[in-house]
């Protein structure tokens, strides 16, 4: 570990389902095949260092589901956000933890990502101006047990101004991922391939995402669309494209997903609710809606 990090501030005990490293993501790079990454939920990720004081840009800890569990080695500021739940620390706000306390992520509520920022955001190597973990790429690997975290050595400390006794993001940011609202597609440039009744067909059922599901992107199952035989050159393909392989059931390219594709894309979901989606768990619904302005036929 470079010398310039700061003093060891948390142990792995256990990364649980998958733990990695994650930032606001690598931004300029897809025009080369590289993927944007950065944390899966920009909306929760961003609260959590938001709670501290901390660069938007800052490092933080994406847990996947449940199960990691971790040691304090030092007296810290942390923030929990998204969808676990600690035994003894509240989530959406700042909390002090002393050293030798056991941050353990065993009780889920709903969703599927969790971010723990520290104050000042986690020392992390960088690969292309980035500290999101792309392991296929050799940017990085997943927090493995044992692994001793440390806390940014040049950002200020934090502390809560004088006569204010906690800092809490605000209830309507603090969201229920069991009522996920219909989330709002725009049309992608082969919208017109399938006909008015598929178009209709998509916006008028629920559809279930499925197990086979991950960063790269998201499998949803339903009464799935004709697509009408055409060919196509791939083109680049954004976070939260609606792809259409040929048996109808469509994909949503996500943070690691590929930067150009073959397939038919109807829509690309509003980046907003790009961050609802991906706290929908396996077999939970989800339901699209048209983001066009009103009056647009």
């Amino acid at each position: 570990m470079p010398s310039t990090f700061s003093s060891p501030f948390l142990k792995v005990l256990t990364p649980g389902w998958g733990a990695t490293m994650q930032d606001d993501g690598r931004h300029g790079w897809r025009r080369f095949g590289v993927p944007t990454s950065g944390a899966m939920d920009a909306h929760a990720a961003a609260y959590a260092n938001r709670l501290l004081g901390n660069p938007p840009w800052a490092a933080v800890v994406e847990l996947l589901l449940q199960g990691a569990r971790f040691e304090v080695l030092a007296d810290t500021w942390v923030a929990i956000t998204g969808a676990a739940r600690t035994s003894h620390h509240p989530a959406w706000r700042a909390v002090r933890v002393p050293q030798g306390e056991i941050l353990s992520f065993d009780n889920l509520a709903t969703g599927v990502w969790t971010y723990l920022a520290i104050e000042g955001g986690w020392a992390a190597p960088q690969w292309l101006d980035s500290a999101s973990t792309l392991a296929t790429a050799g940017m990085g690997q997943p927090l493995a047990k044992g692994q001793i975290l440390c806390r940014h050595p040049s950002e200020p400390r934090f502390c809560l101004p004088p006569g204010v006794a906690g800092r809490v993001a605000p209830h309507q940011e603090q969201r229920d991922y069991a009522r996920p609202p219909h989330l709002k597609m725009w049309r992608g440039p082969q919208w017109e391939w399938i006909a008015d009744q598929e178009r209709h067909r998509f916006f008028n059922q629920e559809w279930t995402v499925a197990a086979q599901s991950n960063r790269v992107g998201y499998r949803l199952t339903g009464q799935g669309l004709i697509v009408p035989p055409r060919s196509m050159i791939s083109e680049p393909v954004r976070i939260g494209s609606v792809q259409l392989p040929p048996d109808g059931q469509p994909v949503v390219i996500l943070r690691d997903g590929p930067t150009v594709g073959g397939y038919p894309k109807i829509g690309v979901i509003d980046p907003d609710d790009v961050n609802w989606l991906v706290q929908t768990a396996p077999g939970q619904k989800v339901h699209f809606t048209p983001a066009e302005p009103a009056g647009r036929s």
